[in-house]
């Protein structure tokens, strides 16, 4: 008979299979690790906890999230911050009235400390903040990952050696024999086929294979040299024993608690819990969505892993959060829906009430040794890594020395202290180096006119003086927040430049940010530079959103845009050139430009000058008016004698006209299609009343007819002239990409 099921729902069977093998061994050895501190004699409700995860929060998780191929189960940094808290719980020595067994009310509290966890995830989806997430520095996972790794090999060191309880590793240098020979055997031959599973077996997962074979390999052992094998098992798994919210009404009359230590300690660790929980989940929903094509909703998805961690909590349960290598597995193996998940969950509780005796006899070593595999894979590659370039190659900068040494620091404070203070430290260490970048130097490039000249086309003479004099034009070119740390510097920057130079520039172009008390420093610094006789001057902020936008809501526009406050940088750089030559006696922008004083005829005698004079038709512009526009046909050449304009080009996707340069008198222009004939390649407008000569192309011809040598000095003055522009444009591009 055909089954009735369609192909997707055969998949998520298959997928859900694949995933529950790899999430039960899991299971139980985290299960194991996040109540070790409570003793052996603790170790099947231990299980028993671990694999309620699985089951509880990933049908929960799965149910209610956001991701459909999600697999939500127990790992290695939730369960290791939920194993500190324990311990410090132990520590603390809690006791209930008369004979109410502490390991239950420590369970309870434990359990508190996961539901604040839980709570915390659906507020951080139901809020729409679960993004910020991401904002976590990086060293600080790194240093947090990294320490989780070492810890985690460490504590299952005792149970693959076989050490007894309050013995630590370093005395076995002294005490060998305290190594239990059969649990060391199994617990290596557990990890070596790990290793060799994960590399030439593909089909099957490690985890499984390696329980199989160290437990056969322990049972070989055994009935070969007929050793007791009762205190290395899990123990018997009794399912109903494990129900800590039953005495719920017991933690009230807690006899003997210090309140301020723990309350808050259970606080701050579900805080974090959440905050671990969700990064994970998260990552694993984008690795699912590069797998589906489909993209995960998170808010969704943290609200189902809260739902999750809040049932596992009143399960007496253990944390869990989604997993990539689960959810990877169960996308392979056919896993398409929310059904693979939870048929997942249904498949490990099933296999525990079948499979419960069997589980019971896994020895400890087997499981302590496929943690330890897991521990090693934690270790982040990236600080593997830098450490070796550091070591080896001894390339590096002070970012990577900043990253490596947050990360080293984290990792120290999660072994040596505790994990919820390495996270809270690494995160003030990471926002301090923060602040101290952010208040450097955020001017990129510093350059004076005397190499850097506008795009305004003047007499060579004047270009040439400002080559020898631009010195006293400085830009400032400036990239990053602008804010009250980075400010100082800048103000700091400004001064300096300013001993050696009227004019500075800054150009906000790539200035992302600004803030108030930047703003006002930048207002007085301009204050004082007038009150000096100084020019400090503003460009690119009228197109810069972001800081034109915080300016206006706080009022300070009227302070900032004043005239000295350009478009963009070219017109501040030739305001700064106008200014110079003008205090310089250089420009006289009143006077007309005799055509014998033009750079073009300076070396016609004055016969020819007269001659070629009598061509040309002089002609006046007002202010905004066109001299010839974008695409026409003409073909005259023109000389500007007094006044400016300007060189604009059309954008048809803006629709706008976008200013090039600007012409100063005793400069030709229309010179392009004057030489080759094709239409004008920009328009040219009058920026004040201005006056022209016109030597129409016409004219030029007949010229060119009756006076060939003087139609060829023409020519030639022209390409030099030409030739002369772009040899200065090169060494600007130059002087620029070398600074």
């Amino acid at each position: 008979m055909k089954s009735t099921l369609e192909p997707p729902y055969r998949g998520d069977i298959t997928g859900a299979l694949s995933a529950a093998i790899i999430t039960l061994p899991m299971a139980i050895g985290y299960g194991v690790l996040a109540f070790a501190p409570l003793g052996a004699g603790f170790v099947p409700q231990a299980v028993l906890a671990g694999i309620f995860s699985a089951v509880f929060a990933g049908f929960f998780a799965t149910l209610a999230g956001g991701s459909p191929i999600q697999i939500t189960g127990p790992g290695a940094p939730l369960t290791l911050i939920y194993a500190t808290l324990v311990s410090s719980l132990v520590t603390m020595q809690i006791t209930g009235p008369g004979n109410t067994p502490a390991p239950a009310l420590i369970i309870m509290a434990a359990s508190v400390c996961l539901l604040i966890a839980g709570i915390s995830q659906i507020l951080l989806g139901a809020l729409g903040v679960g993004a910020l997430i991401k904002y976590v520095p990086q060293p600080v996972v790194a240093g947090f990952m990294n320490g989780i790794a070492f810890l985690l090999m460490t504590k299952q060191m005792h149970i693959i050696l076989g050490i007894p309880a309050g013995e630590t590793i370093f005395t076995l240098w002294r005490q060998p024999g305290l190594i239990n020979p059969l649990s060391a055997v199994v617990g290596l031959v557990t990890i070596v086929m790990v290793f060799l599973s994960n590399r030439y077996i593909k089909r099957i997962p490690s985890s499984l294979l390696a329980i199989l074979g160290g437990t056969t390999i322990y049972y070989v052992i055994t009935a070969a040299t007929h050793n007791s094998i009762a205190g290395d098992l899990i123990g018997k798994i009794q399912i109903h024993k494990l129900d800590p919210f039953v005495l719920g009404n017991v933690f009230i009359e807690i006899e003997r608690i210090d309140y301020a230590a723990v309350l808050p300690k259970i606080v701050m660790t579900g805080l974090l819990l959440g905050l671990f929980a969700s990064m994970e989940s998260l990552l694993s929903s984008v690795v699912g969505d590069s797998l589906t094509g489909v993209r995960h909703d998170s808010k969704k998805e943290l609200v189902g892993q809260g739902i999750g961690n809040m049932v596992s909590a009143i399960m007496g349960a253990i944390p869990a959060s989604g997993s990539i290598s689960r959810s990877v597995a169960n996308y392979k193996a056919g896993g398409r829906s929310r059904l693979s998940g939870m048929l997942c969950a249904a498949i490990i509780f099933f296999s525990v009430l079948v499979l419960g005796d069997i589980i019971g006899k896994v020895p400890l070593s087997v499981i302590g040794g496929i943690i330890f595999v897991v521990g090693w894979s934690l270790v982040d590659t990236g600080t593997v890594n830098i450490l070796k370039q550091i070591a080896f190659s001894k390339k590096y900068n002070r970012e990577l020395l900043t990253d490596i040494g947050i990360t080293l620091s984290v990792a120290v404070i999660t072994v040596s202290v505790d994990l919820v203070a390495a996270v809270a430290i690494g995160i003030f260490i990471a926002s301090g180096f923060f602040v101290v970048s952010m208040a450097r130097s955020i001017v990129t490039r510093k350059y004076f006119a005397n190499h850097i000249h506008s795009r305004k086309r003047r007499t060579n003479d004047n270009l040439q003086w400002l080559e020898e004099m631009g010195s006293d034009i400085g830009v400032l070119e400036l990239q990053g927040p602008l804010f009250f740390g980075s400010a100082e510097n800048l103000a700091k920057e400004v001064e300096a430049l300013f001993k050696k130079s009227t004019y500075c520039i800054l150009d906000f172009k790539h200035v992302r940010k600004i803030d108030s008390t930047a703003a006002r420093i930048l207002i007085q610094l301009k204050k004082r530079a007038r009150n000096k006789g100084k020019y400090l001057l503003f460009s690119q902020i009228l197109k810069n959103d972001n800081v034109l936008n915080f300016i206006e809501i706080m009022g300070m526009a009227g302070q900032f845009m004043d005239r000295y406050t350009f478009m963009d940088m070219d017109m501040a750089l030739e305001w700064a050139e106008d200014h110079l030559l003008d205090q310089n006696g250089r420009r006289k922008q009143d006077a007309i430009v005799a055509l014998n004083k033009m750079e073009l005829f300076g070396s016609f005698s004055k016969g020819e000058i007269g001659y070629i004079r009598e061509k040309m038709i002089e002609q006046s512009f007002h202010e905004d008016e066109i001299v010839f526009n974008e695409g026409d046909r003409s073909r005259d050449l023109f000389l500007l004698t007094s006044g400016a304009m300007s060189v604009m080009i059309y954008l048809p996707e803006q629709d706008v006209h976008k200013r090039l340069f600007t012409y100063a008198p005793g400069i030709a222009f229309g010179e392009m299609s004057f030489l080759d004939g094709d239409p004008r390649s920009a328009s040219v407008m009058a920026i004040r009343n201005s006056k022209t000569l016109c030597l129409p192309f016409k004219q030029f011809e007949r010229i060119s007819g009756e006076r060939p040598e003087i139609a060829t000095k023409i020519l030639n003055n022209l390409a030099l002239e030409i030739s002369q522009r772009l040899r200065r444009t090169s060494n600007q591009l130059r002087i620029l990409e070398d600074t």
